[in-house]
């Protein structure tokens, strides 16, 4: 019988994704593919929190109970205010208030036990107010310069034809 070289033992590791990866409690989803899908994840993450914490473990959260990374920026602008001013723009799904400390804490907005659909019922309804408002702001920055007797903004015409 020939002799063998040393035999290479391969072990199969289960190879686990980091983005399908939840922690215990939390079973693993995939990234949202929508704005709804998005504000949904935010709803469940702050809804399965026992009360108000701090803006700085939203993401964190987040990624523990839905097993991926928060991308906030790519269906919200995150501007210079930071994630507080960000989230200060969906007060339909969450409330950002300061504790007895001064420091930054958030919370659900909806309760706990809202369905998806009333969620994007709630979002569809607020996003038809904001249209209502700024309509109306629109409505009276025109009025207020037709009362100072200034034109909207003045048309470029085209000229006159040369006479011959």
């Amino acid at each position: 019988q020939p002799q063998r070289g040393p035999r290479r033992i391969r072990r199969r590791c289960p190879r686990r994704s980091r983005a399908m990866v939840a922690a215990a409690g939390g079973a693993p989803t995939r990234p949202p593919a929508n704005i709804e899908d998005f504000l949904w994840n935010i709803h469940t993450v702050l809804a399965a929190q026992p009360g108000p914490f701090s803006i700085d473990h939203v993401k964190d959260a987040y990624s523990k109970h839905l097993g991926h990374k928060c991308a906030i920026e790519r269906f919200l602008v995150v501007g210079e205010g930071g994630l507080a001013a960000t989230l200060k723009r969906i007060p339909h799904i969450v409330n950002v208030t300061t504790d007895g400390t001064g420091a930054t804490v958030v919370s659900a907005s909806q309760s706990a036990d809202l369905s998806k659909a009333q969620l994007i019922d709630a979002d569809s309804a607020y996003r038809r107010e904001l249209i209502k408002k700024n309509a109306l702001a629109k409505a009276k920055a025109q009025a207020a310069g037709a009362a100072t007797g200034k034109s909207p903004a003045p048309t470029a015409k085209a000229p006159a034809p040369a006479a011959a």
